[in-house]
């Protein structure tokens, strides 16, 4: 019987996880953003971003991801404060059905994105006046020197008002959001590119 209890976790478990292709839209959404940025048409609240010479290509860890899915799994309040991964958090309460829990993954990037829609990015030197502006989320998709991202998500079911709740984590490494650094070197596009990668050209990502 213990046997089957653990089986029976472990399923729940599994089902958690992001497929292959809830995987696919959050790293693309994040590498559309970053692209974006690299090139220069980067568009925050009116005010178009200088191009970027050293932003890194987003790819999916699965070690992060494993991470982040264990703290989702906690159906968490707030950050976990894990140590050498950034973390950003995202909630969604409806009082229908979750549905197909991928589409949260790339519901939760577009929602960290749009800060810099709603409150502007006025400087790429990530100082304590512009994180508190509210766009914290934003800036750890963007910080240029990160590079892996994973994910977790959970249904929390039914929460204190009521309703269906999911959350989404993702950690990021290695970490971003330092105050008094900049969130990219700006100039032409992959001038600055780290040593050991390349220019990707269609996308002005460094891999």
């Amino acid at each position: 019987m213990k046997s089957a209890i653990l089986l029976f976790f472990f399923a729940i478990g599994t089902f958690a996880d992001f497929s292959s292709s809830g995987q696919n839209q959050i790293v693309d959404a994040h590498n559309r953003l970053r692209s974006s940025i690299a090139k220069g048409t980067y568009v925050a609240k009116g005010t178009r971003k200088e191009s970027a010479t050293n932003m890194l290509k987003m790819q999916w860890d699965s070690g992060v991801a494993a991470s982040a899915q264990a703290y989702a799994n906690r159906c968490p309040t707030g950050h976990s404060g894990t140590s050498g991964v950034g973390e950003n958090l995202y909630w969604y309460w409806t009082s229908g059905s979750l549905g197909d829990l991928n589409r949260y993954g790339a519901d939760a990037s577009a929602s960290w994105e749009n800060e810099f829609q709603q409150y502007g990015w006025k400087s790429n030197l990530l100082d304590l006046n512009l994180f508190n502006t509210g766009i914290g989320h934003a800036t750890q998709m963007a910080w240029a020197k990160t590079n892996l991202v994973g994910c977790g998500v959970k249904d929390c079911g039914r929460d204190t008002n009521g309703l269906n709740k999911v959350t989404v984590v993702c950690q990021y490494k290695p970490p971003g959001n330092y105050i008094n650094q900049y969130i990219y070197n700006s100039g032409n596009t992959c001038s600055g590119c780290p040593s050991g990668t390349s220019c990707e050209s269609s996308t002005g990502l460094c891999r």
